[in-house]
């Protein structure tokens, strides 16, 4: 007990003082980072040529209180994808962009490497963005995750849809094999509301 308590204050610590609050949004969860796999035979040029719109997502700092959102992936005039993360604030109605240069990570088209610029920060933060799976034209399960401190991980994850809803045998595929016989936990998701959205460039 003593142990436990020690390594949560520990974590509590590191949280508080080292890492700002864009960690505490995230999803922490003890042990190192899972090795799932990733889409098999994945073709980038299908994922990018169009928006996706986020159906829900586990908690995020950087789209928190934010609804109507969306991810913008585009190939950009210096060689890099250009990853923005957009989206409506439920504070002032305003729009809300987060962009960052993506990379593919070690070369695996699955699994993008995006450099997130932190402005409040002056600094900027390397985002995994890993696509466990996509049918290209209905859905597609996005997953990132890094390591904290000893024994500790911070999780994050989208599930996108090319349109603003799922269908109900799309939805039912997806829960049954990701979260009901699947590594994640459905209620760590929360749902993105996307209706009565105005046009985000």
């Amino acid at each position: 007990m003593a142990k436990n308590l020690s390594a949560l204050m520990m974590l509590a610590a590191v949280l508080t003082v080292e890492i700002p609050s864009f960690v505490l949004g995230q999803i922490v969860i003890p042990g190192d980072c899972p090795k799932y796999p990733t889409q098999p035979s994945f073709n980038p040029a299908q994922f990018i040529t169009t928006r996706w719109y986020e159906i829900s997502r586990y908690p995020s700092t950087f789209e928190d209180d934010t609804r109507c959102s969306l991810i913008d992936i585009r190939p950009s005039k210096q060689g890099a994808l250009k990853m923005s993360f957009k989206g409506i604030s439920n504070i002032d109605n305003a729009v809300t962009i987060a962009a960052g240069n993506a990379y593919f990570d070690y070369g695996e088209l699955s699994k993008f490497l995006v450099q997130m610029p932190i402005v409040s920060w002056n600094a900027t933060v390397d985002i995994r963005f890993w696509i466990i799976a996509t049918d290209y034209t209905n859905y597609a399960l996005a997953w990132s995750c890094d390591p904290l401190c000893t024994g500790y991980r911070r999780e994050q994850l989208w599930l996108l849809g090319k349109q603003k809803t799922l269908s109900d045998t799309v939805m039912n595929t997806v829960t049954s094999r990701f979260f009901t016989n699947g590594p994640f936990k459905a209620g760590n998701l929360v749902p993105v509301v996307q209706k009565d959205c105005p046009s985000i460039v």
